[in-house]
């Protein structure tokens, strides 16, 4: 093939679209902190959020009720974070689709080896985004639904309270607040479970979407072709890992206790 060094025509849809790819990923890591300290109506941050937790865990062991309510704002403070960094991510995964189509399509398109080699590294460099931006929306679904369990990441592990819950878990003695603790538990990981397969089903459906689109592409257009093939052979590979993050969360539901015990013995999540 002939290389020549014809300027490309400006791609005015793509450069709305790499803009708002732009935009959504600086929103994804600076709204979710900052609408959640906005809605909880708190000086709630971060970086307070574990003395928050330790503080609020101890009264809700101590007190030997169901309800966390001493935990009450840090939870829905982690809440509102998770709701708000889930919807941007899922924006952001949407936008990414057309981004990257753009990118292995001018690709393909592609009429000088300059500009041949920059757009694959473009479409090289940025395959990745798309599957972690994934993980986010997971994670993030995964906190909405269970904020308390989440929340419990800051916890320090080295607390009275703490050390109280290990021996209840040791020992079986089911309390008020462990029993909560472990449905919170359960819910958490089962919501990991529903994403899981919605993200298998929809790497299955990208996949053959894409094979069709190669079946239906013009012989003569190779280079189109086999980036085609590449995604086609490359995107299932994802469904080894979802495979595996299904399959593990789904022992956990069925087995909670055992778990939530690992967690508190410092194993995490």
């Amino acid at each position: 093939m002939t290389m020549t060094n014809t300027p490309a025509p400006l791609d005015r849809r793509g450069v709305v679209w790499f803009t708002l790819a732009g935009a959504l990923t600086i929103a994804v890591v600076v709204w979710p902190a900052a609408i959640a300290g906005w809605s909880s109506g708190t000086h709630l941050s971060i970086a307070a959020l574990p003395g928050a937790v330790a503080s609020g865990f101890d009264q809700w062991v101590g007190s030997g009720r169901t309800s966390s309510s001493p935990l009450a704002a840090a939870v829905s403070y982690w809440a509102v974070f998770h709701v708000v960094k889930a919807i941007v991510a899922v924006a952001l995964l949407v936008v990414l689709v057309p981004v990257g189509r753009r990118v292995w399509t001018a690709f393909a398109r592609a009429n000088s080896r300059g500009r041949c080699v920059g757009l694959f590294l473009v479409g090289v460099l940025g395959a990745p985004i798309a599957p972690i931006v994934l993980l986010v929306v997971m994670a993030n679904v995964q906190g909405a639904v269970a904020p308390l369990s989440s929340v419990l990441n800051f916890l320090p592990m080295d607390g009275a309270s703490v050390l109280h819950v290990r021996d209840e878990l040791a020992s079986g003695t089911m309390t008020p607040p462990l029993a909560a603790l472990i449905d919170d538990f359960r819910r958490y990981h089962a919501a990991l479970v529903v994403t899981a397969v919605a993200a298998i089903i929809a790497v299955v459906a990208g996949t053959a979407a894409i094979w069709v689109q190669r079946a239906r592409t013009p012989k003569p257009d190779r280079r189109l072709r086999r980036v085609l093939a590449s995604g086609g052979v490359l995107l299932p590979g994802t469904l080894l890992f979802l495979g595996i993050v299904l399959l593990a969360n789904l022992s956990t539901v069925a087995d909670t206790a055992p778990a939530l015990a690992a967690f508190f013995d410092g194993s995490g999540m």
